[in-house]
């Protein structure tokens, strides 16, 4: 059976750091929400909030006709995204119609921290302007947008991970648990 391993979360948690460490270790290739949208933000172009928001659409349906591809050549791949419950679903329907065995690596951490690496990100990491048209700097506008996402229900085989620092990207026991997804 073929797998697909899924990280989502939080945002500010990690996701693509760790998605790349992941695709490395198991040798498997891997496609980033974030990665997508700014070749697009790049080639396309946005003006405002609107026309960013459609970036974003495009950028997962891009990653739904990859995975699509993908099971065509019976090949494992890893999808890293702030995923919302209806897109899970989508992937969990294509998963299951092509025979491929999914795993959700769900990250969370203290809003507190989060929004710290957030604001760090954005301000001392040349951050990519497709990623900046939020007002997700304001605090509360933070919080109000994680605490959203938290309340849908994240079903099938999920693994939640405490990003409050990078530590879970070394731990043993965390890796033993995706080693054994992958039949190592």
């Amino acid at each position: 059976m073929n797998k697909l391993l899924l990280l989502t979360g939080d945002l500010a948690t990690g996701k693509s750091a760790f998605s790349a460490i992941l695709s490395k270790r198991y040798d498997v290739n891997v496609f980033k929400k974030d990665s997508i949208k700014e070749v697009l933000g790049d080639t396309i172009g946005f003006t405002n909030r609107e026309e960013n928001l459609k970036l974003s659409a495009v950028t997962l349906e891009l990653m739904l006709f990859l995975f699509s591809e993908f099971t065509k050549l019976n090949k494992d791949l890893i999808l890293e995204s702030n995923f919302h419950k209806a897109e899970l679903e989508r992937l969990y329907e294509m998963a299951a119609a092509n025979n491929y065995e999914v795993l959700v690596l769900l990250l969370r951490g203290d809003l507190d921290i989060l929004h710290k690496r957030y604001l760090n990100r954005m301000y001392n990491e040349n951050r990519h302007p497709v990623h900046l048209s939020t007002t997700l700097d304001i605090f509360d506008h933070f919080k109000d947008y994680i605490e959203s996402a938290r309340k849908e229900e994240i079903d099938g085989n999920v693994i939640q991970i405490n990003a409050n620092d990078f530590a879970y990207q070394t731990d043993k026991e965390l890796l033993a648990k995706i080693d054994e997804f992958w039949g190592l």
